[in-house]
């Protein structure tokens, strides 16, 4: 880890920032999308992207008017993505973004949490199924994969009651 660390703090900030969040996307970016999440001008980051390409670390696609960027696969790539790869707390972002959303009684993490994956069940009356959607869905797009559930107190029970909800369980709210 410390390696890691070293090596990573070594890097200027911008060329960090911006190989991080193409390393860690499993889809190919647009310049601006790239600028955009890296929070790095649009001009740093279309010049430290070249650079990357002339490195063959990314792969640069145009046509017509449209270029994307992508990760070459490569052992450079490979080393990199190691260097920079950053665990998701989907659980975590999910739960925060779904807090206060009225009608929700109790979170439950529902089996244990695998790496990358998660089980969720919302306890609750009227729980706004659009905004839980949407927030599951960010989550998703994140390459988190995120199941939830909605139940009433009274289905959570009765399902229980018939060990339909066995094994482990951790209320998060």
């Amino acid at each position: 880890m410390v390696k890691k660390e070293v090596l990573s703090k070594l890097i200027d900030k911008k060329k960090a920032s911006i190989l991080r969040v193409i390393l860690n996307s499993k889809d190919e970016m647009y310049l601006k999308e790239i600028a955009d999440k890296s929070s790095v001008s649009i001009t740093s980051t279309f010049r430290i992207l070249q650079e990357l390409v002339e490195m063959d670390i990314l792969v640069k696609r145009e046509w017509k008017t449209s270029k994307v960027y992508g990760c070459q696969d490569s052992e450079k790539t490979t080393f990199l993505k190691d260097l920079f790869h950053e665990e998701h707390d989907g659980v975590g972002e999910f739960v925060n973004a779904i807090h206060d959303i009225t009608g929700i009684q109790n979170i439950i993490l529902h089996g244990s949490r695998k790496k990358g994956k998660a089980n969720i069940l919302l306890i609750g009356e009227s729980i706004d199924v659009n905004t839980v959607e949407t927030s599951a869905k960010e989550i998703r797009d994140k390459g988190f994969d995120l199941s939830y559930l909605t139940l009433t107190k009274q289905q959570y029970e009765q399902m229980s009651k018939m060990g339909l909800y066995s094994g482990e369980k951790n209320v998060l709210k």
